[in-house]
Order: structure tokens, then sequence, then C-alpha cells
């Protein structure tokens, strides 16, 4: 197996309690999509009925109003049942009713209004850029838009891009692909042993705090391992509080009463895993 010792990790809440542990077993897959139409062009003071930049307005419109159908997977469900009681009420509750039935319309409403949530009850694609137009005074002769999608895992990217094609309902809007570095993965297997290995040394640390499984709404290098078939985890011991996570930004920091628990946890699940 492959264990990542930047995914997973645990939450503490804004007193500094640690609330929960989750063990990365999925993530997302990145993919970019880009959207074009092109037009012959002409004059501005002469304009055509049709116009790139309308046209692809337009389709941008009808995907950023479109919801992919939710989905459900051991890993979200073992997530979201374990956060829920840890949540405000409604959000506690449209979790436990998710879990229990996807469809419940109710439920997908309250979470995918939450930018904290969203992504984990499906698949998601949004605008990111947008580029149109030669001139002031010309009518567009191109205009296009990428689409960033995060894939719920198991499902394909090329799935996904005809399912956006079928909403912008326009021939003349036309789609590839474009991602660079990513690789659509399956989630990996809940092991037992991995699981086991994991609870024991977050006791050691952190006794009584609950551990379960979680899957990252972006991507790492677990899925490159998890591509050729290496069961792949997230695995970090480190806790921190919302407030205080500002991973990729310029204030990225880690607590540092996090390293001499590390140093514990990590001789404990290395030790468990290779006996």
């Amino acid at each position: 197996m492959a264990l990542n010792i930047d995914g997973g990790g645990g939450l503490y809440a804004e007193d500094g309690k640690a609330e929960y542990f989750t063990i990365g077993a999925a993530e997302k897959t990145y993919a970019d999509f880009q959207m074009s139409v092109t037009n012959p062009g002409g004059h501005s003071s002469a304009p055509r009925k049709v116009n790139a930049i309308n046209q692809l307005s337009a389709a941008l419109v009808r995907i950023g109003n479109y919801r992919f159908t939710p989905q459900l997977s051991p890993i979200t469900k073992g997530y979201f049942e374990g956060v829920a009681p840890r949540q405000t009420p409604a959000i506690g509750a449209a979790m436990r009713a998710f879990a229990a039935n996807p469809k419940d319309q109710a439920a997908i409403e309250t979470l995918a209004a939450n930018p904290g949530y969203v992504g984990q009850i499906g698949t998601t694609c949004v605008t990111t850029m947008i580029s149109g137009g030669h001139a002031l005074n010309a009518l567009p002769q191109r205009a296009t838009a990428n689409i960033n999608c995060r894939i719920f895992p198991g499902v394909k990217p090329a799935s996904v891009m005809a399912e956006l094609a079928k909403v912008a309902a326009d021939p003349g809007v036309t789609f590839s692909d474009v991602t660079e570095g990513s690789n659509p993965t399956d989630a990996s297997p809940l092991r037992a042993d991995l699981t086991g290995a994991v609870k024991t040394a977050m006791g050691a640390i952190r006794p009584g705090v609950p551990v379960f499984p979680s899957m990252s709404a972006g991507a790492s290098d677990l899925m490159w391992y998890r591509s050729v078939g290496v069961p792949s985890y997230g695995v970090s011991p480190t806790f921190i509080k919302q407030s205080d996570d500002f991973s990729h930004g310029l204030n990225e920091r880690t607590p540092i009463d996090n390293i001499p628990l590390a140093i514990t946890y990590y001789r404990s699940l290395m030790t468990s895993l290779t006996k």
C-alpha cells in the first residue's frame, strides 16, 4: 500500500479540542474541459444574429445552473455519519439524511449550499477562465472557456464531458479535454489492517477521538498509485482548526503541538503495518 502523510488528518474545534480524525481513502479526479465557439466575425457596426461570445455565454449559463446527479460511496457515507453529530443541527440532519438516501432533495440542497460539503456529494464543474474577441470594434471570431471539474471516484472524465456537451445544448459549442497531470482513479478499499493500525496509533496520542474515512475533493500524488492498483491512503496525524487552514496559501501553517504527537503516531502505525 501507499501512505500519504500529507492527506487525511484531523480537525481541531475552535477551542482547540480535537474533534475527529479521517483516513483519506479516495480523491476526486481533476479535469479541465475547454469549450470553444468560432464565428466568421465582422465589423461591430454590422452585428450578426449569432455572436460567438453570446453563444458561449448562453451555454455557460446552462452549465452553471446544472447539478450532476449526487452520489454516495461507502467512504462518503462513513464520513457523513461520523461528522454529522459534530455539525449544526441543520447540517447534521442533512448529512444523516443524505447518508441514508442520496436522493433526499432537501438534504442535497442543504449540503450543496455549503462550500465545505458540496464537493462531497458528487461531481462538480465550474467555469474558471474565459477568453474571447480580438478587437474592441470587431465581432468576435472565437470565444473559449475552461470548465474545471472535480469528478467523483469511479466516474470517467469522458462521460462528464459528454454530459456537459448535452447540457450546453448547442452543437456550435465544441468541447475538448485539456487536462494535464491528472489520472482518474477509483476509491481504495477500507482495509481492516490499515484502519486498525491507524485507530491504534491515534488512540495512543489522542484517546477517544473518533476515526472514520474521508474523500478528498482535491487531488494528490496518490492518484498515480491508485491508477496502477496500489491501495493508497492519506494518514497525516496533523490536526488544525478550520480558521487556521490556509492550505496552498501565503499563510499556510501547522500547529507545532502536532510534532511530538506525530512521532509517537508514526512509530505505532509503521510498527503495526510491518509486523
